[in-house]
């Protein structure tokens, strides 16, 4: 009598993913989870997270470019599943495919893989065993991301749980949306309820799969939520116009404050463009915007109604809209009416107000449509900076008085934190105050003459950009004008400086001085 077949136990003690993912979701919900999901069990707790997770190099590569598949990998793969799956499985070869899938890039080679599975002929439950096998008890990303790949080709509505869990982290998230979407009798419900698990990539990646549902409560949702992410509203804005059929939304009544700011975003979105279709891609644009416009004039004015007709009157002025397949008669009429909206009383008085915010980010918002509206602005903003001199936005918006944003930085910075020394820093995780004093030090080179403490600060500060940029500042001086004092200094920081590139700027920069007047400033 043939033993059944049956995978061994994991005897792997360290931490799965799986017990990553309820960990989280008892102490979070089912999601969106905090930070994604991140740190992952697998991730080294002693050194810095990688500037691009797993979560955003898969979108990157899957939303702007191609990916290489290393077919000899696929094809390894798909031996050590077959063999795993028409033999007696051991503890040992079920060990080795999880360490062979997990040093793999799964992305490139997921295609090849299916590809190769699905042209032998391999017990379906077997398979997926494998896969949930791969799911649950795998410690490292590419591994349980294996196991969700085979859960997608033999897998059914028992694993729809298990795939909506592991999908609410966002690393897996491309994934779990492939493998629902391929084994769910109700697809496009399963796809829903992992869409609301996530909210960066995986929302992006989830939503694409949506862009052809015609489930009403789906169409909805993707109109007042689903367009939404945390990584660019671009990403989604056209799936929303189109598979949610904005146009009929606002044009069906009521439409509620909820769907016509939602309304506005969407417009917004599309009309920046970027990442994926805009406006050029969306005919019913000029009658969904009128339609828009109409309705906001109605509804009481606030700062993100303001803000969207400022933005969507820009846009129809702009020479993109110009090239657009809409009449003259129809932009001209666009974009009398949003300016019409934007210079009635109660609108600018929505700006004025929001000026007055005590809510900081609320606060943030109305800095640019205030300007647009010519309301003032910079004392309000000055106000603020001596509140929050942390805030980077803040001191953006006052770097166009180069006198005053110099004065207040010598007040409110910590000048003498910021010049702790020269260091090989590219500046990925600095605090607030470094990224401060580069956005008035990359400035000063238009304004020669003017900025030493800052600059001098900068030239001891150390993020290596800070330092070419004070650099870069001395370097627009007249050579008449630089006094000895600060060839002392640059000639002092040049000997202190631990980057070479920044080192041969200052020794040329000291020789174009030295030459200019024959200066001889002792070392």
């Amino acid at each position: 009598m043939t033993a059944a077949w049956r995978l061994p136990p994991a005897d792997d003690q360290r931490p799965t993913y799986l017990a990553h993912a309820i960990a989280l979701t008892t102490l979070h919900g089912p999601g969106p989870l905090p930070n994604g999901g991140y740190p992952l069990p697998d991730e080294d707790q002693a050194r810095p997270r990688p500037m691009m997770p797993g979560a955003v190099l898969d979108g990157v590569r899957t939303n702007h470019g191609g990916v290489d598949p290393d077919l000899p990998a696929a094809v390894t793969l798909a031996h050590l599943i077959d063999d795993l799956v028409t033999n007696s499985p051991t503890t040992n070869t079920l060990g080795h495919l999880h360490d062979i899938a997990a040093d793999q890039d799964l992305l490139p080679i997921a295609d090849a893989v299916t590809r190769e599975l699905t042209t032998r002929d391999l017990p379906t439950e077997r398979l997926r065993q494998t896969g949930r096998w791969l799911a649950e008890y795998s410690t490292r990303r590419n591994a349980v991301a294996l196991g969700i790949l085979l859960l997608g080709l033999a897998g059914d509505h028992r694993d729809r749980d298990l795939l909506l869990l592991l999908g609410s982290l966002e690393d897996l998230s491309l994934y779990a949306a492939v493998a629902l979407a391929r084994s769910q009798p109700d697809r496009d419900q399963a796809l829903f309820d992992l869409a609301l698990r996530v909210a960066g990539w995986g929302r992006i990646h989830t939503v694409h799969r949506l862009a052809a549902t015609h489930d009403p409560q789906i169409k909805a949702w993707l109109l007042r939520h689903g367009f939404r992410n945390q990584i660019m509203n671009e990403y989604l804005a056209h799936i929303a116009a189109t598979t949610g059929d904005l146009h009929a939304a606002l044009t069906t009544p009521p439409v509620d404050d909820e769907l016509l700011d939602s309304a506005g975003d969407i417009l917004t979105a599309l009309c920046l463009g970027g990442p994926a279709e805009d406006i050029t891609d969306y005919p019913d644009a000029p009658q969904t915007i009128e339609q828009y416009l109409a309705l906001a004039a109605q509804r009481p004015p606030n700062l993100a109604r303001v803000t969207v007709v400022l933005r969507l009157g820009e846009f129809i002025a702009s020479d993109q809209a110009a090239h657009l397949n809409w009449t003259e008669i129809t932009r001209t009429r666009l974009r009398q009416t949003c300016d019409h909206l934007v210079q009635r009383p109660d609108w600018l008085l929505a700006v004025d107000h929001a000026m007055d915010s005590p809510d900081l980010p609320h606060f943030r918002l109305a800095i640019a449509p205030a300007r647009q509206l010519a309301i003032p602005t910079r004392t309000r903003i000055r106000a603020r900076v001596h509140q929050h001199p942390d805030d980077a936005y803040l001191w953006q918006a006052l770097t166009d008085d180069i006198d005053d944003v110099l004065t207040l930085a010598q007040q409110l910075l910590p000048l003498d934190r910021l010049a702790g020394g020269p260091a090989l820093d590219v500046g990925l995780r600095a605090d607030p105050p470094h990224y401060i004093l580069d956005l008035i030090v990359s400035r000063l080179n238009g304004h020669p003459g003017k900025g030493w403490p800052l600059i001098r600060v900068a030239m001891g500060n150390p993020i290596i950009r800070n330092r070419n940029m004070a650099v870069r500042a001395l370097t627009a001086w007249p050579p008449e004008t630089v006094p000895d004092h600060i060839v002392t200094t640059l000639r002092r920081a040049s000997l202190l400086e631990p980057d070479p590139a920044i080192r041969d700027t200052m020794h040329q920069l000291l020789s174009t001085w030295t030459t200019h007047d024959e200066r001889h400033t002792p070392e």
